[in-house]
């Protein structure tokens, strides 16, 4: 609960300032939305993501009247956004306690992870508000494993750890959202 709301301030701080400039029609919106989607994903093997990045950015303040730029940023934003609701889920989920050794240890592992890829998030936004795409695209790119890595720890896909078996990982659904919002992120920056 305490995760979603530091998502929902987390999400509004950081699309504000978008959300004030936002001018345009929410048809123009919707429309700039999903051809900045379908460009995205045109290539590659990443269509599938076509209809989260539509749902996700028609719903963050501020994609009224972006631009790809400006939905690059939003999509950023929201990572950064998310990152920082993971970080505290981990959290909350330490807290709770009842976990195994091996959870324990995965857990941790996850909030390392996290910690550092927040870290790389704000290089990522620095190297996008300067025009340094194939840096942002490096950057997202370590932040991505951070989502992945912590999937690793719990040994999802029947890989266990060690001679135990993979644990279901508590955090999948976080770690997908993760994975899907930095790979937008990094779609649309390529397309610019």
């Amino acid at each position: 609960m305490a995760a979603r709301l530091v998502f929902s301030l987390l999400l509004a701080v950081a699309c504000s300032h978008a959300a004030l400039a936002a001018a345009a029609s929410s048809s123009s919106s919707s429309s700039a939305v999903e051809d900045t989607c379908a460009k995205a994903t045109a290539s590659g093997s990443r269509k599938d993501l076509a209809p989260f990045c539509v749902s996700t950015l028609q719903a963050a303040p501020g994609s009224a009247g972006a631009d790809a730029r400006g939905l690059a940023v939003i999509a950023t934003n929201l990572t950064l956004a998310n990152y920082t609701a993971a970080y505290a889920t981990i959290k909350a989920l330490q807290r709770r306690g009842g976990w195994s050794e091996r959870e324990q240890s995965a857990l941790a592992t996850c909030r390392q992870l996290y910690i550092e890829a927040l870290n790389v998030v704000h290089s990522a936004i620095h190297a996008l508000n300067t025009g340094q795409a194939q840096a942002y695209v490096a950057d997202m790119g370590v932040v991505r494993r951070a989502a992945t890595g912590c999937e690793d720890a719990f040994g999802v896909g029947g890989v266990g750890v060690g001679n135990q078996l993979a644990t279901e990982s508590p955090l999948h659904k976080v770690d997908d959202d993760a994975i899907n919002l930095t790979t937008v992120a990094m779609l649309i920056v390529l397309i610019l």
